[in-house]
C-alpha cells in the first residue's frame, strides 16, 4: 500500500511539474518559452536617425524602433541629413554627442518642430550632465534599448508641453 500510495505521488508531482506554463508569483514574463516583449508604440513617431561613429548601433536603434512601431529613417551621410530636416516630417533626431552642435544650428533654421537626442557613448559623470543640459533629452547608456525608448517618451511629452504653452 506504501508503494502505490508513494508512486502515486511521484507520478502526480512530475505531472504537475511538466505543464507548459509556470507561475512565478503571477509574472507572466517568467512563463517557461516566452520572452519578454516590448509594447507597440500607441503614438508611432517619425524619427531620423544619424548616428556616424556606430553604424552598427544606428542599424540596431532602426530595427528597435520598427519592432515597436515607430517609423525609423537611418540616414548616413550629411547630405542626406540635411534633405531629410529639410522636408520637416521628423518628430524626433538620434544624433552622437559629437554631431548634435551642428545639428542643432540646422534645426533651429528648418521650419520643422524636430527635436534633437543626443546619443552619450563615452564620458565622465560631468560630461553627461553638461549634455543634458545643454540637450535636455540625451541617451546616456546606448547599450540599453530601454533607453531609446524613454528618450522618445520624454522628448515628446517636453513637445506637446511647448506646443500647448504656444498655442
Amino acid at each position: 500500500m506504501r508503494r502505490t500510495l508513494t508512486a502515486l505521488v511521484i507520478l502526480s508531482g512530475m505531472f504537475l511539474c511538466s505543464s507548459a506554463a509556470v507561475n512565478a508569483c503571477g509574472d507572466k514574463a517568467l512563463r517557461i518559452g516566452r520572452g519578454i516583449r516590448f509594447q507597440r508604440a500607441t503614438n508611432p513617431k517619425s524619427i531620423l536617425i544619424y548616428i556616424p561613429s556606430n553604424v552598427t548601433r544606428a542599424s540596431q536603434v532602426q530595427s528597435l524602433l520598427k519592432k515597436v512601431g515607430h517609423k525609423p529613417y537611418w540616414v548616413q551621410s550629411e547630405n542626406n541629413l540635411s534633405e531629410a530636416l529639410n522636408s520637416g516630417k521628423y518628430d524626433l533626431v538620434f544624433t552622437d554627442l559629437g554631431v548634435a552642435q551642428n545639428l542643432t544650428h540646422q534645426i533651429e533654421n528648418s521650419s520643422s518642430k524636430t527635436v534633437l537626442v543626443a546619443v552619450v557613448s563615452e564620458g565622465t559623470k560631468s560630461e553627461v550632465r553638461a549634455a543634458q543640459k545643454q540637450y535636455n533629452h540625451i541617451v546616456k547608456d546606448p547599450h540599453n534599448a530601454v533607453n531609446y525608448l524613454e528618450a522618445i517618451e520624454e522628448a515628446m511629452r517636453s513637445k506637446a508641453h511647448v506646443l500647448s504653452k504656444k498655442g
